[in-house]
């Protein structure tokens, strides 16, 4: 009895005064950045001690300097990877004696995912679409997660090399974020990867054909594409077809009018115009008209609307007459004849107004509009002076012209291009051969005669407009800004301007007023107006026939991309990952520099379009600073942003914010 009482009496004193037995189910295994170190609670233990080696034989040194209290697990992070630790946990009591309990050990795996990569789409620049398909890549994960700021990440889910992700907001550059995970927790530093997003086709203004449109012998084609969507975007591809057979049309400058002619066969056709930018494609389509029916002008003599003969010249101007024919009242018709231009036509009897008709009818017998002109008829006129140029016509492809020519009684008569400088004196004639300058455009001729006496008999003036191309409302005018840069760092800036045919033109930029009406031609000086970002320089001209404007544009960034001022860096395992926030603006890369303590100067590391890096060279046991510049697309760049350090060694990682 005594014996039991006395053993009794003993546990009684062990607990009383909480002299504990050694932890049991001691226990290691791997886990995420260590190795985890479990055991089940000592009886009056107040703490616990681990105790760490490498040699199986020798229990090694204590990692915690404090007790672990409240606690029966403990994470060890300072490991090697591959390396196998054994490991001893002792309880401690209320006086500070330890017991050993029993002992576990586990190999360390602390080496995250390798290589992860992430590509958007097959490596595109731009999609039009929001939902990607990314193609990935990492040795070793168990699972992944994504996302589109860096900040708010997906589920993690398990490991694949494909993946659809939806990208938020709207067109613009966008980053997608991809990090991975082992099967027990080691994290991957995070990759990004960019792509342009591009959900608008760019827009076709077709200024010819018109809708129901109707044209002679065939039509011209003029339009003009724009994209505002793509602030990068310089040309666009363009095909059309009229009743499936193909036009042949190819690259085009976006905002530059573009005009060509194509000849279609009578009747009705359709025709479709398709541009594309390289991401998306629009149309457009339209019915017209092409005729037989001849188009018909009238001159009569010289075009002064005076005669002092009752047989004059009847000029005939005609497209797609085979043959014409003249009348003095539109019902009793003259014979038809073969068309020519110059006609010879006797006037009904008497002085006075006289009408003349003409009709002209096509090679398929398709008949024109009847046309006419009038004259006065004045066989004893008064005195008076006429001129004309080419019987009358509005415009001449050539600047040898014939001048037709009338003074009442003159003997001597002289001519000029200006009115001041003049030619000889030459005896009277009623026509004359006239070369006119060179320049295109409104030509004035003037013509002064005296009599035998030397009595002036008067001074008058034509014109006539001198174009390659007859003279339509201006339409092959080109509009380039400093020369078809997209991007310009200067409010100042050089316009290229082409026109033909126009007696002026002026300029506006967006909604500002527009410039005087002035000869626009050529380099001209123009000012930017408004702070950073697109600008639109309308090109307008106009002659006697109509008015036509033109667009060009470009992107003015006046000041660099702003400081980035939020770079990070994480070292992990064997390489440092970087990162930071997007600047505004349309911004095409950027340069990472690198400097490692030991050299303590910058020099470029790499370039990219996202907003993140992983720096896979960097060294352990080095310290490692690192700085970005961000480029814009007119090229100009960011000051250095803030200084981020980070350092990788054997044992642990260490980073900073500088």
């Amino acid at each position: 009895m005594r014996f039991w009482l006395g053993a009794f009496g003993i546990l009684a004193f062990l607990l009383l005064f909480g002299c504990a037995g050694g932890p049991s189910n001691v226990a290691a295994k791997q886990a995420g950045g260590g190795i985890d170190v479990s055991w089940s609670p000592a009886g009056g233990a107040v703490g616990y001690a681990v105790y760490r080696s490498t040699d199986a034989a020798s229990e090694g040194i204590r990692l915690n300097p404090k007790p672990i209290v409240g606690e029966t697990e403990y994470v060890d992070t300072s490991v090697i990877n591959g390396m196998t630790y054994y490991y001893t946990v002792k309880a401690i009591d209320a006086s500070g004696k330890e017991t050993a309990g029993g002992r576990a050990s586990a190999t360390a795996k602390i080496t995250p995912p390798q290589n992860l990569a992430i590509t958007i789409n097959g490596g595109a620049n731009y999609t039009t679409e929001k939902t990607l398909t990314l193609s990935l890549s990492a040795a070793g994960a168990a699972e992944c997660r994504f996302s589109n700021d860096g900040s708010t990440w997906s589920d993690w889910e398990a490991y694949s090399t494909m993946k659809a992700w939806t990208v938020s907001g709207g067109d613009g550059p966008k980053d997608v974020f991809y990090q991975c995970r082992d099967e027990i927790g080691n994290m991957a530093q995070p990759v990004s990867a960019a792509v342009y997003l591009n959900t608008q086709p760019p827009r076709i203004l077709l200024s010819s054909p018109a809708q129901n449109g109707e044209y002679a012998g065939g039509f011209r084609l003029v339009f003009t594409v724009t994209d505002s969507a793509d602030p990068w975007a310089r040309t666009a591809t363009c095909s059309g077809t009229v009743d499936s057979n193909p036009i042949a049309i190819g690259a085009v400058t976006l905002g530059n009018e573009t005009g060509m002619d194509i000849y279609a066969a009578p009747g009705t056709h359709v025709l479709g115009l398709e541009c594309a930018d390289g991401n998306l494609k629009t149309s457009q389509s339209v019915t017209f008209t092409v005729v037989d029916k001849p188009d018909v002008s009238l001159v009569l003599a010289d075009g002064s609307g005076y005669t002092a003969s009752g047989t004059v010249s009847a000029r005939i101007t005609s497209k797609l007459a085979r043959d014409c024919r003249l009348s003095n009242d539109g019902t009793a018709w003259g014979s038809w004849f073969p068309y020519v231009t110059s006609n010879q036509w006797m006037l009904t009897p008497g002085d006075g107004t006289k009408h003349v008709y003409a009709q002209c009818r096509s090679g398929s017998g398709t008949m024109s509009d009847i046309v006419s002109d009038t004259i006065i008829l004045d066989t004893t006129p008064p005195p008076y002076i006429s001129i004309s140029i080419n019987n009358g016509a509005h415009w001449t492809n050539s600047r040898d012209v014939t001048l037709g020519l009338y003074a009442y009684a003159a003997a001597q008569c002289r001519y000029s291009n200006d009115g001041y400088t003049w030619s000889s004196w030459e005896p009277y004639s009623t026509w004359k051969p006239w070369t006119l300058t060179q320049d295109q455009g409104s030509k004035t001729v003037y013509y002064s005669c005296k009599k035998r006496n030397g009595d002036d008999v008067g001074s008058t003036s034509a014109g006539i407009i001198f174009s390659p191309v007859p003279p339509n409302p201006p339409s092959d005018m080109t509009i380039s800004i400093n020369g078809g840069d997209e991007y310009t760092t200067s409010t100042r800036v050089t316009l290229r301007l082409r026109e033909y045919g126009a007696s002026a033109c002026r300029l506006r930029q967006d909604s500002y007023d527009w410039t005087d009406w002035e000869d626009y031609e050529g380099d001209v000086s123009f000012t930017l107006r408004g702070g950073d970002g697109q600008k639109t320089v309308y090109y307008q001209c106009m002659n006697d026939y109509g008015t036509k404007t033109i667009h060009g544009s470009i992107y003015l960034v006046t000041s660099p991309p702003s400081r980035i001022t939020d770079l990070r860096a994480s070292a992990g395992y064997s390489s440092i990952y970087l990162s930071w926030s997007r600047p505004d603006g349309a911004i095409s890369s950027y340069s990472i520099y690198r400097s490692a303590t030991s050299l303590g100067m910058f020099t470029l590391l790499a370039t990219t379009s996202s907003v993140s890096y992983v720096d896979r060279n960097a060294m352990p046991g080095e310290t490692y600073a690192y700085t970005v510049k961000a480029r814009d697309t007119a090229g100009q760049q960011s000051p250095d942003s803030n200084v981020a350090t980070a350092t990788i060694s054997g044992d642990s990682a260490t980073a900073g914010l500088g």
